[in-house]
């Protein structure tokens, strides 16, 4: 069975509850792609376009949260404004009683990382190829004031169709407003700016930073530190 795109900071999961529910009475979960620490994240039909999109929707614990429901719906408003080819759309965001979740295009391929597991590193024009699709859609972002605070191969996607997108701008951000997120954030300290680390504060040089750590990875298979 050929790998889905899974997005942002999750893992392959088992059946959930949600598979078949109506969220806010457009979009109709189908199927579970994965679940993280953050959220879990599903394929849906968007009833209303007749299209088949991703949603991804926060856990529990983060969406009882008000100030994290605040930021994440101002983060994925601002995300929606990045209009890009290598850029995941994000079509919509809202609250459906006990969540907040998020509505992107969905993706079908596979995930940079998934790409290292397997091949441990690339060639240096696969590595070009990556880097100049990715580095395009951060332009986009950082035009527009936007950084995305949590760049790594999890989030870089190879579409079947050989497409590359960049995914979850403003989540990372949205995240710091919480504890339990932040310990999330902490696993993907390897790509993470020092003074994202130590003072939380990034500008656009941090997303620089981090994709010079990707490039490291994809070159030579291994993290420089």
């Amino acid at each position: 069975m050929p790998r889905r795109a899974i997005l942002h900071d999750v893992s392959p999961v088992g059946p959930d509850d949600m598979i078949g529910r109506l969220i806010d009475g457009r979009y109709q979960v189908r199927s579970l792609i994965a679940k993280g620490g953050m959220a879990t994240v599903y394929v849906a039909t968007d009833l209303r376009l007749e299209r088949r999109v991703a949603i991804k929707v926060m856990h529990d614990h983060l969406a009882a949260d008000e100030r994290f429901r605040e930021r994440f719906i101002r983060e994925a408003r601002s995300a929606a404004k990045i209009t890009h080819p290598n850029v995941v759309n994000v079509y919509d965001q809202g609250d459906d009683e006990i969540f907040a979740y998020m509505v992107m295009e969905y993706i079908p391929g596979i995930t940079l990382r998934d790409l290292l597991h397997d091949h441990h590193k690339l060639t240096p024009e696969q590595s070009i190829d990556v880097m100049d699709a990715v580095l395009a859609g951060l332009q986009a972002a950082h035009k527009l004031g936007i950084v995305h605070r949590d760049l790594k191969p999890e989030n870089v996607l190879l579409a079947d169709d050989g497409r590359i997108k960049l995914s979850d701008f403003g989540l990372a951000r949205a995240a710091s407003a919480n504890t339990a997120t932040g310990q999330v954030l902490l696993g993907t300290i390897a790509y993470l700016s020092p003074e994202l680390v130590t003072k939380g504060t990034a500008d656009v040089r941090s997303d620089i930073y981090s994709l010079g750590i990707m490039l490291f990875e994809m070159l030579t298979g291994e993290q420089p530190y």
